[in-house]
């Protein structure tokens, strides 16, 4: 079975190489990826790079490389619905895209897998929740989201991925999962915009952190705690990675 995963950032990244196991490195296109092969599956995993526009650009370059029974968006994401702790499992069951104060729906096949991984991972006592993953093109307020959001949205999440690849997933008759796990909860308001730290290809860059830092030093507190949080939620996706492959 061949299987495609695409993360986002490095920490996501060695998550799901934990869970894998051992990888050899190689190229897509410009992008870092990974080959992890045992008798069961091929699996290809590739790092986008944060944001809509390198997600969509490494699914297609993935693509070009092998044609997969299942694409994978892995990663982290922010609590919307205020039962989500950090650390939680959002599967998807819902995608749909937030910009401009519209809301568009991402129609997408979902793989079966996702939805047996909810049913089996909840009966056995593991906080794992079937959510709308709610794509921004740049951070927001999490309130002003959630307004947006209509009536009854089963368990949202707000990530910046997941609804390019299921696009490209759906354009290509793939299977699509999304899994993330909680980095921040519903009340944690982010003090500081994502264009601070990145250059204009969502890439960070250590300098302007530190000059958002310089500028914000209140901030600091709040990026101890999501450095916390981070690991918290880096640990989470290997250890449900590694239940989803063993159960593929």
């Amino acid at each position: 079975m061949n299987i495609a995963i695409i993360t986002a950032m490095p920490e996501e990244t060695r998550a799901c190489l934990k869970a894998a196991g051992a990888a050899e490195p190689l190229q897509v296109g410009r992008f870092r990826a990974f080959r992890c092969r045992t008798p069961e599956r091929n699996l290809l995993l590739v790092e986008s790079g944060m944001g809509f526009k390198n997600a969509a650009a490494a699914a297609e370059a993935l693509l070009g490389e092998c044609r997969p029974a299942l694409l994978i968006s892995a990663g982290f994401c922010g609590g919307i619905a205020p039962e989500l702790r950090v650390g939680d499992v959002a599967v998807s069951r819902e995608l749909c895209i937030v910009a401009n104060g519209a809301i568009q729906q991402v129609p997408v096949a979902i793989a079966p897998a996702a939805y047996n991984f909810v049913a089996r991972q909840s009966a056995a006592g593991a906080r794992v929740f079937a959510s709308l993953f709610a794509g921004t093109p740049s951070i927001m307020a999490k309130k002003q989201l959630a307004l947006l959001l209509p009536p009854g949205a089963p368990c949202p999440v707000v990530e910046m991925e997941s609804a390019a690849i299921a696009i490209v997933a759906a354009e290509n008759g793939i299977p699509f999962m999304g899994i993330r796990t909680v980095s921040d909860a519903a009340d944690e308001e982010l003090g500081f915009s994502l264009d601070e730290f990145t250059d204009q290809n969502l890439r960070i860059r250590p300098h302007r952190v530190a000059l958002t830092i310089l500028r914000k030093p209140w901030i600091m507190p709040q990026l101890m705690r999501l450095g916390r949080n981070s690991r918290i939620a880096a640990d989470s996706l290997s250890h449900a990675m590694a239940r989803l492959l063993a159960s593929l």
